[in-house]
């Protein structure tokens, strides 16, 4: 019993500690501009902050000469529907049987137990007039316990009525990754007025080629573990497929080429942006450089036998493998709109839309809205709101501008069936932000 509840208790942990994937793509926003407003900063992203929400901005009034984010950071955790908070409500104390009930009854009526954490950290992200470069790593894992597993962790092998009883394990699963992306940007502003009445207006086409590496990929699921009480036993069934950080190819153990193409237009205080990520990409995991163990067990009062040994990949069930191949990169398009209601006041509008899931486990719809308020030049204030799939989020942040340096720090929560959690960011910059 004890190694059956180490391995659930693993999963669970892992949900908690282990760098939900963000909704960002393989660049995440190296501005916390964006998250303060709740990810509702597309049509206004110029500089560094436009390399990957739209490449277009780059060429559009505004944009700096030169700007330069300083290693902006970015973490965020969710939990549902025993969320974070619930867990810190009873910090070290022993959970009474009351509230395990209540969890579990949560639990119960959502089919499922969620969880997962991700980092994002960008290297740098630098523009020089028209064009910039960018470099981003994140760090993401999510993992789920069915209902049979989350009483198990809860209550034992005796189960919540005190009497042993068979439970299945099968659904529980375990994903994380590391991805590392580079990406060349460019801008073509043109010199056409597309929308009749603006005297004065701006319209520039943008692209973002990426390269991106798979430093590291572990999936697993649970594929029928079992407590049994007549005889009373555990079996183990949680194959588990992963790079080798052995192999030759070191952190690159997956590689594919990527391209988002924007649009940005400027005119009369108005400003809007339509972008598609991932127009194509071919990102790939290699799984001939990766290794499979069985994550077999059986324990009883005859048997104390496992296996977890590494295998070649090509061993592995094909519904694993065919998880690591369905973990790529898909397309995302974005609507963005903006309006300078005032010298100190602007207001802003994104929609959003992922089609498929991949590497991606954010909310697949966005629709939101957001304002930015500066009370003085050097210091704006933000926040904003989104309708999200199963959910919504708040956002809010501040900057400050010592001359040409700009520091931002910005927070996010996320409420619904989607996920409670929170986001997080710190940037420091130069030229922008």
């Amino acid at each position: 019993m004890t190694m059956q509840r180490f391995t659930i208790s693993l999963v669970l942990l892992l949900a908690l500690l282990h760098p939900s994937r963000p909704a960002a793509g393989q660049l995440p926003p190296a501005t916390s501009a964006a998250l303060g407003t709740a990810n509702n900063y597309t049509a206004l992203a110029r500089g560094f902050a436009a390399l990957s929400l739209n490449p277009a901005g780059l060429g559009m009034p505004g944009n700096p000469g030169f700007s330069l984010a300083l290693l902006p950071v970015q973490g965020s955790q969710a939990m549902d529907p025993i969320s974070l908070a619930d867990l810190a409500d009873v910090g070290g104390r022993l959970i009474p049987a009351s509230l395990k009930e209540e969890w579990l009854g949560r639990i119960a009526s959502s089919g499922i137990q969620e969880g997962g954490g991700s980092v994002a950290v960008t290297g740098f992200a630098v523009n020089y007039g028209l064009a910039g470069l960018q470099f981003s790593t994140i760090a993401s894992g999510t993992a789920s316990l069915n209902e049979a597993a989350a009483e198990l962790l809860l209550f034992g092998n005796a189960g919540r009525t005190g009497a042993p009883r068979d439970l299945s394990l099968q659904g529980s699963r375990m994903t994380g990754f590391m991805v590392s992306t580079l990406g060349v940007s460019a801008a073509l502003p043109l010199d056409v007025r597309p929308v009749p009445g603006f005297s004065r207006q701006s319209l520039s086409l943008g692209a973002t080629l990426k390269r991106s590496w798979g430093n590291f990929l572990a999936v697993a699921e649970d594929m029928g573990s079992l407590t049994r009480t007549n005889p009373l036993e555990v079996e183990v069934q949680f194959p588990v497929l992963h790079t080798d950080p052995e192999s030759e190819g070191g952190f690159n153990q997956g590689t594919g080429l990527g391209l988002d193409l924007g649009l940005a237009w400027e005119g009369g205080g108005w400003s809007a942006a339509a972008v598609v990520q991932n127009v194509f990409n071919t990102f790939q995991w290699d799984l001939e450089t990766m290794l499979f163990r069985p994550g077999e067990a059986l324990f009883n009062d005859l048997t104390r036998e496992s296996d977890f040994d590494e295998r070649p990949a090509s061993q592995a069930p094909e519904g694993l493998r065919k998880s690591v191949e369905d973990l790529t990169f898909e397309p995302v398009v974005t609507l963005g709109l903006a309006r300078e209601a005032s010298e100190t006041l602007t207001f802003t509008a994104d929609f959003r839309r992922r089609l498929g899931d991949g590497l991606e486990v954010g909310p697949r719809t966005h629709a939101g809205a957001g304002l930015e308020y500066r009370p003085a030049p050097f210091l704006p204030l933000r926040g904003g709101v989104a309708v999200v799939t199963d959910g919504f989020q708040v956002g809010g942040g501040l900057g400050l501008a010592l001359g040409r340096l700009h520091f931002g720090l910005a927070g996010l929560l996320q409420r619904g069936d989607v996920g409670s959690g929170t986001t997080g960011m710190f940037a420091l910059s130069w030229g922008g932000g």
